[in-house]
């Protein structure tokens, strides 16, 4: 594995080690990423908000139809240990 140093070629970049004819940079760089969102707060939850409630929309409906039938069955038995 030949290894190629920048010093002698008179570039700041990161020497690059090739291997098998494939280029590996040596030096990691730390990724910066900065995102601009020009919504108040507030806009921003709501947004989010509405889309945690889109995506799990079906898991919500089948959760409520599950409690729905267990009251129904609690009421029914209330019913019928009255009668």
């Amino acid at each position: 594995m030949e290894r190629y140093t920048n010093e002698r070629r008179g570039l700041e970049k990161p020497a690059v080690q090739r291997r098998q004819g494939v280029g590996v940079i040596s030096r990691k760089k730390e990724l910066d990423y900065r995102f601009h969102n020009p919504n108040t707060p507030e806009a921003t939850a709501d947004y989010i908000l509405k889309i945690l409630i889109e995506a799990n929309q079906k898991r919500i409906e089948r959760i409520l139809e599950e409690e729905t039938f267990k009251c129904a069955n609690l009421e029914n038995q209330k019913q019928s240990r009255l009668k």
